[in-house]
């Protein structure tokens, strides 16, 4: 898909030189890791057995799409990154591959998370909490949603901050990529969005840790 995207130029910018046109053996195994991680969350659910167990299976489809669509938001992320600037030196290949290590544990969590706020919704309108209850046991609370949300934004945090690391490192080898103006502006964008995006679920953890201390 990276490829066809590639040659198509599907939603690229007609002012950025594209240095990474061509498919490297870096990117096709990030793609694995990516489908790994999709079909991961695909087989965290069981097989049905009774229409009950199938009914389950439905009302994961929303947090199930809802997951694909996050994992996708960091590939594209992925996939312009090395568009642009086609590195391929030893410290990409470290951080993309701490990168994938990060994709593949979050994908679990992402999950939850994302079934936990589709059943609070459910619950909220519907005025039945049983599911959201089963989901935690008989004695779950809410030290247990604390512990999701630190798990989730660590994971979140973790991702933004490495892709904010990337675009740094790639304004840091401007002078081998000749980088223009343009592009320097771009990049520079590209560090600051996603260091934004990183720190909103660091303040998150943040908070959940101080909460956890005042308690």
């Amino acid at each position: 898909m990276r490829q066809v995207l590639k040659d198509q130029e599907v939603g690229l910018d007609p002012h950025f030189r594209y240095r990474g046109k061509n498919q490297t053996r870096v990117e096709a195994f990030t793609d694995a890791a990516f489908a790994l991680g999709i079909t991961l969350i695909v087989l965290s659910s069981s097989v049905p057995n009774t229409f009950s167990d199938l009914w389950v299976s439905i009302r994961d489809i929303i947090p199930f799409g809802l997951c694909v669509v996050l994992v996708m938001v960091i590939w594209y992320q992925h996939y312009l990154y090395f568009l642009k600037y086609g590195l391929q030196d030893r410290v990409v290949i470290t951080l993309n591959t701490i990168l994938i290590f990060l994709i593949l544990v979050y994908v679990y969590p992402l999950k939850f998370l994302t079934r936990f706020l589709y059943e609070l919704v459910v619950a909220v309108i519907g005025q039945d909490f049983t599911n959201l209850q089963q989901m935690f046991g008989p004695e779950g609370g809410a030290d247990d949603v604390k512990y999701l949300m630190l798990l989730y934004g660590m994971g979140a945090a973790l991702i933004f901050f490495l892709l904010a690391f990337m675009h740094r490192y790639a304004l840091k080898k401007k002078t081998d990529l000749e980088l223009n103006s343009y592009e320097i502006f771009v990049t520079q964008t590209g560090f600051r969005q996603n260091l934004l995006m990183g720190s909103v679920p660091a303040l998150s953890v943040f908070l959940t840790l101080i909460d956890f201390q005042s308690n």
